[in-house]
C-alpha cells in the first residue's frame, strides 16, 4: 500500500509539472465562461428550463470559489476573484439575465446567488458601485403584486439586504431610488470602465481540440448580450416602439452596416450603468428598442409584423441570433434591452417611483397582503428592521412612504373580515402573536370565526411590536395613522351599529394587548379625547367616551357588561392621560369637600400638627422608603374600616366572621405593589389639599353667590348611578361594576382616595360619594329583602351558589338576593383596600 501511495504522489507531481493546477482565478473565469457558453449554444432558443442547464452548478461553483478565497485570505483584503467580479461588473450581466428570465428560472437562481454572496461575505460589498446598481435592479423585480411563484426567494433576498443595512447603516442610500443617490465624477469614468469591461468572459470563436479554453489569453474575442449600436441613435430615443414595429423588415445577411464600430459616448454609458430606478429603466427600455430597430433595419432583415404584447420578447431573440459576431469593445456593461421583456415591463410600470424613494421598503410592503404566511412574516421582519434604524433622515423617508397607510389599511381589512356571529365571550381567550405561521388555538378553544379573529389580532400584535421597535419618529407617525385611519374612521362608527357588543369586545382585547407607549397614547386620545380640561355637564367633547357611557345605559345587558370591561382595561393601562380625563381632572379642585364644616365635623385630621402637615404639598414617593401621608394613612383608620364593615346590617350578612375581609389582603397587596410601580412616574401629590382661592373671591365677590355645584364628570356619574341601581341589575354586571371601582380605588391618588374610600369626609351640599351611594343601596335591600319569606335561608343558598360553586337544583336566579351578596363582598374589599394603603404610608 505504501508503494502504491508513493507512486500516486509521484504521478501527481509529474502531472503538476507538466500541467500545473489551475489557480482560483483561472477556475473562476473558467466557470464564468462555461456559464456564458450556454447563450452561445442557445442563440435561437433560450427558453429551456434552467434546471436542465448547467447554469446553477456553475454559479454555485463561482460562489464556492469566492467564499473559499475569503476564508484563506488573512489580510482582510479582497482576493483576485472578488476583484475580478467587481472590476468587470459581472453582476450587471446576471441582473440583466434575471430581468429577462433567460432562461426561465434565471431570476430565482440569480437572487439566490447574490443573496448568499452578500450575506456570507465578510466584506461590506453593498456599497460598491459594481454591486448596488445590480442590487437595485433586482429589488425592483421583487414585487408581491401580483403574487409570483418565486415569492419565497424574493423575500429572502430582500430580508438579507435589510440585515445588511442594519449591520452597515451607512449604506441606506444604496437601497433607495437612484434619483436620491448622488453620482460622483460621471464625466471621468466612461473610458476607463469600458477598458475594464472589455476583459470580461472570453470564449473563442472557433473551438480547438488541442487547446484548453481555461487558459485562453485575456485579449481574444468575447461575447455580449448587447447591441453595439444600442445608444448610438440619440435623436431616436423617444420614438414609440409600437409605431416602428409595423415597418420593420429583416434579412438574414450580416453586412458591415449591421456591425458598426461606432463608439458609445461615455456619458450615455454612464447613465445607462447607473440608471436602475423603475422610471429610468422604462426610459432605457424605450431607447433600447428604438436602437435595435435601427440596427435591424440597417441589416435589411425580414421579420413578420408583431403585436404590442410580443414585440419586446422578439427583440431578445434578435439579439440572441446576432451574438455570434458581437465584439466586446462595444460592450458597455448594461443590459437594459434584455431587461425590458413583456413581463418585466409590467413589473417596472407597476414600480413607479414612490414618494418614499426607498426601493427596498416599497418591495417589502408589496408582500404584506400575500396569502403565504411565511412570506408575509419575512417581509414584516424586514420592514421592522428598516423601521428600527436610528438614522433620522431615513426615518423621515419611511414616514413619507406608504407604510403609514398600508399598515392600518390591512388592519381595517382584517377587522372587516371578522364574522358578525362571533361570540364576544370568546374574544378574550384568543392568544396569538404575529410571528406564528398560523393561528395557534387549542382544539377546545376553537369557535366559529376564530381564524379571522386570530388573523386580526396577529396583525394588531405586529403593529404593536413594530411601533415599539421603530425609530421614535416612525413610531409616532405609525401610531397616529392607526388612530386616525382605523380607530377613528372605522371603529368609531361601529360603536353605534347593531354589532356593537362584538366591536366593544374587540376594542377591549386590543387595549389589553397593547405594550408600546406611542400606540397606547394614541388609543387613549381616541377613547377620551385630547382635551385635558373638565367637561361641562351635558356637553359632549369626547364622542367615543360619551358613546361608551351611553352604551352602559342601554337595555342590552351584554353591551353594558362589555363596556364595563373596556373601562376596566382603560384603568388597568395606567395611562396618565386616560386617568386624568376620566376622573382626576374633576377631583383636582377638591370641590367635593365641604370647607365650611365645623372643626369638630372634620374627622379626617386629628390635631393641629396634622393640619399643618396636611398643608404641605409633596410628590408621591414610591421608592422603598415611603413618605408619610395623612390622606392615604389617616389617624382615624379604624373608624373608616368600621364604616365599611358594618354597612350591611347583621341580619343581612351571610358571612359572620368578624375579620372576613382578610381573605382579600394578600391579593390586594400584590396588586397595589404593581399599581405603585406603574404610577411611579406620574408625580401625583401626596396629600389632598384644598386650593385657597380667597384672592380670586375678593376680586370677584359675586362668585361666592354664583358658585356651580361639584361635577364629578360623566364617567364617575355613570358609575355611581350604576351603584345605586345594584338591587335591579344582574349579578354579572354588578360584579364587573365593583371590579371597575376597585381598580380606581387602588390608585395612589390622594383626591381619588378620599373621595372613594373616606366615609367620614365632609361633603359639599348636593354631593354624593361612593359611601353615600352604598348607603342608598343598603336601604333598598333592608326594605325589600325581609319581605321574602325564609329570606335568611335563601341568602345562604345564594351565597353558596355564587361564591362557593355549590349547585342547588331548581333554584332560580334572584337579582335581589344576589345584590345583597355583591354589596356585602364589595364592602369587604373596600375595607381591605383602605387597610393595605394605610400600611404602605404609615
Amino acid at each position: 500500500m505504501k508503494m502504491i501511495s508513493g507512486i500516486q504522489i509521484a504521478l501527481k507531481n509529474a502531472i503538476d509539472m507538466i500541467a500545473p493546477p489551475a489557480t482560483p482565478l483561472q477556475d473562476f473565469t473558467y466557470h464564468w465562461k462555461q456559464l456564458m457558453n450556454f447563450y452561445v449554444n442557445h442563440l435561437t432558443n433560450c427558453k429551456v428550463p434552467i434546471h436542465t442547464t448547467s447554469i446553477p452548478r456553475h454559479l454555485d461553483r463561482l460562489l464556492e470559489i469566492l467564499l473559499e478565497e475569503e476564508r484563506k485570505d488573512k489580510n482582510d483584503e479582497p482576493g483576485p476573484c472578488l476583484e475580478y467580479l467587481l472590476q468587470h461588473k459581472l453582476l450587471d450581466l446576471l441582473a440583466t439575465l434575471a430581468c429577462a428570465e433567460t432562461p426561465p428560472g434565471m431570476r430565482m437562481v440569480c437572487l439566490c446567488f447574490l443573496r448568499k454572496l452578500l450575506g456570507r461575505s465578510k466584506y461590506p460589498l453593498l456599497h460598491n458601485t459594481s454591486i448596488y446598481g445590480s442590487v437595485q435592479r433586482l429589488i425592483s423585480l421583487c414585487n408581491g403584486n401580483p403574487p409570483s411563484p418565486m415569492e419565497v426567494e424574493e423575500v429572502q433576498f430582500l430580508l438579507t439586504l435589510c440585515y445588511l443595512v442594519c449591520t452597515y447603516p451607512h449604506v441606506t442610500n444604496m437601497i433607495n431610488d437612484t434619483f436620491t443617490v448622488q453620482r460622483h465624477n460621471i464625466a471621468q469614468r466612461g473610458s476607463s470602465e469600458r477598458m475594464e469591461i472589455e476583459k470580461v468572459t472570453y470564449i473563442p470563436a472557433k473551438r480547438r481540440n488541442n487547446f484548453n479554453p481555461l487558459f485562453e489569453p485575456l485579449d481574444t474575442q468575447a461575447i455580449t448580450l448587447i447591441n453595439p449600436n444600442l445608444f448610438s441613435i440619440e435623436n431616436d430615443r423617444r420614438r414609440s416602439v409600437g409605431s416602428n414595429r409595423s415597418s420593420v423588415k429583416a434579412d438574414t445577411t450580416h453586412g458591415a452596416s449591421g456591425r458598426s464600430d461606432e463608439s458609445v459616448s461615455s456619458r450615455e454609458a454612464e447613465n445607462a450603468s447607473q440608471s436602475s430606478s423603475p422610471a429610468t429603466q422604462k426610459l432605457i427600455c424605450e431607447s433600447v428598442t428604438d436602437a435595435t430597430v435601427s440596427t435591424v433595419e440597417s441589416q435589411d432583415c425580414e421579420v413578420s409584423q408583431k403585436g404590442e404584447d410580443t414585440c419586446l420578447m422578439n427583440e431578445i431573440d434578435i439579439h440572441l441570433q446576432n451574438l455570434r459576431d458581437l465584439r466586446l469593445d462595444e460592450f458597455n456593461g448594461d443590459y437594459e434591452d434584455i431587461c425590458c421583456t413583456e413581463n418585466d415591463q409590467s413589473i417596472l410600470n407597476s414600480k413607479t417611483p414612490q414618494k418614499s424613494k426607498c426601493l427596498l421598503l416599497d418591495a417589502l410592503l408589496s408582500y404584506i397582503n400575500t396569502a403565504d404566511n411565511t412570506v408575509r412574516i419575512r417581509a414584516c421582519e424586514g420592514i421592522m428592521a428598516l423601521a428600527s434604524l436610528k438614522d433620522s433622515s431615513f426615518a423621515q423617508m419611511i414616514i413619507n412612504s406608504d407604510l403609514t397607510s398600508l399598515i392600518p389599511s390591512r388592519l381595517e381589512n382584517l377587522f372587516n373580515a371578522i364574522p358578525a356571529h362571533v361570540n364576544p365571550n370568546e374574544i378574550d381567550g384568543v392568544e396569538v402573536t404575529w410571528g406564528l405561521d398560523s393561528p395557534v388555538l387549542m382544539k377546545e378553544k376553537k369557535f366559529s370565526g376564530c381564524r379571522q379573529v386570530a388573523a386580526f389580532f396577529m396583525w394588531f400584535d405586529y403593529c404593536n411590536q413594530l411601533i415599539r421597535e421603530a425609530h421614535p419618529d416612525v413610531a409616532e407617525a405609525l401610531a397616529k395613522s392607526i388612530r386616525v385611519n382605523f380607530f377613528e374612521n372605522v371603529v368609531t362608527p361601529a360603536l353605534a351599529d347593531h354589532h356593537v357588543v362584538l366591536i366593544t369586545a374587540l376594542v377591549t382585547k386590543c387595549l389589553k394587548e397593547l405594550t408600546c407607549t406611542a400606540l397606547c397614547t394614541e388609543m387613549g386620545y381616541w377613547l377620551v379625547g385630547r382635551d385635558r380640561g373638565p367637561e361641562i355637564p351635558n356637553v359632549w367633547t369626547s364622542p367615543v367616551l360619551h358613546r361608551l357611557i351611553d352604551n352602559c345605559f342601554t337595555d342590552s345587558e351584554d353591551l353594558t357588561l362589555e363596556t364595563l370591561k373596556l373601562f376596566e382595561e382603560m384603568i388597568e393601562k395606567r395611562n396618565e392621560h386616560i386617568l386624568h380625563c376620566l376622573v382626576l381632572v374633576y377631583l383636582g379642585t377638591r370641590g367635593y369637600y365641604d370647607n365650611t364644616a365645623a372643626d369638630s365635623a372634620i374627622t379626617s385630621w386629628s390635631d393641629e400638627e396634622d393640619e399643618r402637615e396636611r398643608e404641605k404639598k409633596g410628590l408621591l414617593d414610591l421608592c422603598d422608603e415611603q413618605s408619610h401621608s395623612r390622606t392615604l394613612a389617616p389617624s382615624n383608620i379604624h373608624r373608616i374600616l368600621n364604616c365599611f364593615r358594618t354597612l350591611i346590617p347583621r341580619y343581612l350578612q351571610t358571612d359572620t366572621d368578624v375579620n372576613n375581609d382578610q381573605r382579600y389582603m394578600a391579593n390586594l397587596e400584590r396588586q397595589y405593589s404593581t399599581v405603585l410601580t406603574d404610577c411611579s412616574l406620574m408625580a401625583w401629590p401626596l396629600e389632598a389639599v384644598t386650593v385657597d382661592d380667597s384672592a380670586s373671591s375678593d376680586s370677584r365677590p359675586e362668585a361666592d353667590h354664583c358658585s356651580v355645584g361639584f361635577y364629578m364628570g360623566p364617567f364617575m356619574t355613570m358609575l355611581f348611578e350604576k351603584v345605586c341601581n345594584i338591587p335591579r341589575q344582574k349579578f354579572e354586571i354588578n360584579l364587573q361594576l365593583t371590579v371597575v371601582i376597585s381598580r380606581l380605588a387602588l390608585l395612589p391618588h390622594p383626591y381619588l382616595h378620599e373621595f372613594l374610600l373616606n366615609p367620614l369626609l365632609p361633603l359639599a351640599p348636593g354631593t354624593r360619594n361612593l359611601f353615600t351611594c352604598l348607603e342608598k343601596v343598603v336601604k333598598q335591600l333592608v326594605n325589600e329583602v325581609p319581605k321574602t319569606p325564609d329570606h335568611k335561608q335563601m341568602l345562604k343558598e345564594t351565597r353558596e351558589r355564587l361564591l362557593e360553586d355549590c349547585s342547588h337544583e331548581g333554584e332560580k336566579e334572584n337579582i335581589l338576593f344576589e345584590s345583597v351578596i355583591v354589596t356585602e363582598e364589595f364592602c369587604k374589599e373596600l375595607a381591605a383596600i383602605v387597610y393595605v394603603k394605610f400600611h404602605r404610608y404609615i
